[in-house]
């Protein structure tokens, strides 16, 4: 895995070598005899400074492990994800101002050895309090670690390569890394394979200490206003697409890790490819948000189930990465010293600080409505099903556990797996529909709890689009001249025809009818078909009476929560023997 993010690095660097930019170090340009090992030394450099940066996101595929094992929520993965860039947010420009006072020498081993250490904490936390104070400490150490691997990286074109390879490269690559080493191995391995890295680019920074004079740096260049907040909305968009997919694909989807991370995986070699695409960095960049803004959108109408519906709109958000980030950081915004690249940092985290506050809270109250709707409309099936009363007593329960599990989509199908043998002919086609309907009206409730903040996520690009438009320089008008961004805003007709999918390939949603008006009933004849029609009416009756739907009475009567929960609503208890009494005589 180590040998595999050193060598996505190495390719990342190949495709940025088409534009040429310099800037200033203390250290030497690599053209001295050694020359191959000081590169490889830069790749070592340049490898920490992208898994500080993969931090941000590293953990997003372990989530049903962390949510389990730390007993935690989605807004506290949500934190885990948070308190390391607001860290790093608050803690780069303090040591960007130690920097120029006292020279680089202070934070050039410090930084990667205080990484390497709360890597090891982090991996050997148990419980979510722990891992929050290590990864507050992992960040501080990763801070200064990238402003040192800022300096210490050779100047030079190479060395600018390397930079920006790691900033594009580490952002994209987190997801799919964490994945791969969750399943593989555990979550706690995405931190324990940090630990080599960064103490070898701690013993590469002493080396280098002895070899050149702690000179103090130059103060920070003056930040563009336009770009920094196109810059913060774009890394906010992009946190926001890397999260809320990953989520949505373990949670609604039901995909393991290693699978989640070879599905993201299109995301940085999107990026990589990307980024040899040549042009002035505005209108790289103004393309890369109107491309991810295209990409973002449409995961916000995926058509079904299939990971496959997801790559289109990955292929459009990654090449929008890949050109927006090298045109902002270092060319839009200025990357000649240390104190530039903490204000790019700083700016660059503070975006994705302000989009984990806003879409966290979203996603896990859209999370729990869209399970407990998921619950409803599996009531409503099992109920309308022509299926002998006696079965779905049995049946109802154990569906619906399945839907509160941890792994919802997968223990859904493991319940309706070991529940098929007891139906045989007939009966077994009608439970097969149900069960292939359940599965459908699961992911599709799930599915939808991601809509809006995908759509808040693709706003935050389209903004940035807007920005710099308006206020980034000259106007920039659609055209033979503006090919890249034509073919970009293009790609906003992925938008409407996903959209368009969505409608007519989606399963029609079941719908929780009114207790109060007549409905079919399933009438599966006999005694016991009776007597299940009968009970139907009754219930039908009750919940118009309290002004609660059929399926929500059911909910409440077979599980405590939801009986509490309908308690409070509606004033009713039907687990109690009062309430009970009240529904079916008052």
């Amino acid at each position: 895995m180590v040998f595999g993010v050193v060598r996505m690095v190495r390719q990342a660097v190949e495709g940025l070598g088409s534009r040429k930019t310099v800037r200033s170090s203390p250290v030497g340009s690599g053209t001295l005899p050694g020359a191959v090992l000081r590169n490889r030394a830069n790749l070592i450099l340049a490898t920490v400074a992208a898994l500080a940066l993969a931090d941000a996101s590293v953990v997003a595929l372990a989530l049903p492990v962390l949510l389990r094992e730390l007993d935690t929520t989605v807004e506290g993965v949500a934190a885990v994800l948070g308190v390391y860039v607001l860290v790093m947010a608050v803690a780069l420009l303090p040591i960007a101002a130690l920097e120029r006072r006292r020279g680089i020498a202070p934070v050039r081993t410090s930084g990667a050895v205080l990484f390497a250490l709360a890597s090891l904490g982090c991996g050997l936390s148990n419980s979510l309090e722990v891992l929050l104070i290590f990864r507050g400490l992992q960040a501080v150490g990763a801070a200064a670690a990238l402003l040192a691997d800022f300096v210490l990286i050779d100047a030079g074109d190479r060395g600018r390569r390397l930079w920006i390879a790691a900033a594009v490269f580490g952002t994209a690559a987190g997801p799919a890394i964490g994945g791969i080493l969750t399943q593989l191995l555990s979550w706690r391995w995405i931190f324990f394979v940090q630990i080599p890295i960064a103490l070898g680019a701690a013993v590469i920074a002493a080396r280098r200490a002895r070899a050149t004079h702690a000179i103090p740096g130059p103060p920070a260049s003056r930040i563009p206003v336009a770009p920094a907040i196109g810059l913060a909305l774009v890394a906010a968009s992009l946190t926001a697409v890397l999260f809320l997919l990953v989520l949505e694909l373990v949670a609604g989807f039901g995909v393991e890790p290693i699978a989640g991370a070879a599905a993201v995986s299109l995301i940085p070699f999107a990026a990589i490819a990307s980024s040899r695409i040549p042009g002035p960095p505005r209108e790289r960049t103004i393309a890369g948000a109107l491309l991810l803004a295209a990409g973002t959108a449409a995961l916000a109408f995926l058509p079904g189930s299939s990971v496959a519906w997801t790559l289109v709109p990955q292929l459009l958000a990654g090449a929008g990465m890949g050109l927006a980030l090298p045109a902002l950081q270092g060319e839009l915004l200025p990357e000649n010293t240390a104190g530039d690249a903490a204000n790019v940092l700083t700016v660059r985290h503070a975006g994705i600080v302000a989009i984990l506050l806003i879409v966290a809270p979203i996603v896990s109250h859209q999370l729990d409505t869209a399970t407990h709707e998921a619950r409803l409309r599996g009531v409503a099936l099992v109920l309308d099903a022509p299926l002998p009363p006696q079965d779905k007593i049995r049946l109802a329960p154990v569906l619906l556990t399945g839907v509160q599990s941890e792994n919802p989509r997968h223990d859904l199908n493991q319940a309706i797996d070991e529940q098929r043998s007891s139906f045989s002919g007939a009966e077994r086609v009608v439970y097969d529909k149900m069960a292939e309907r359940a599965d459908e009206t699961f992911v599709a409730a799930v599915t939808d709890a991601f809509n809006e903040a995908f759509i808040a996520a693709a706003a935050c690009a389209l903004l940035a689009v807007l920005v710099l438009t308006l206020f980034g320089g000259e106007p920039v008008v659609l055209g033979r001249r503006r090919v890249l961004v034509t073919l970009a805003a293009l790609s906003l007709l992925a938008i409407p025809a996903y959209a368009a999918l969505h409608k007519s390939v989606a399963p029609k949603q079941v719908t929780i009818a009114d207790p109060c008006k007549p409905r079919k009933l399933p009438s599966t004849g006999g005694i016991t078909g009776a007597l299940q029609d009968t009970a139907l009416r009754q219930l039908d009756k009750s919940a118009c009476k309290i002004g609660s739907s059929r399926e929500e009475l059911v909910l409440a009567l077979a599980d405590k929560g939801e009986a509490k929960t309908f308690k409070e609503k509606y004033g009713v208890d039907p687990r109690s023997a009062a309430g009970l009494i009240g529904l079916l005589f008052g």
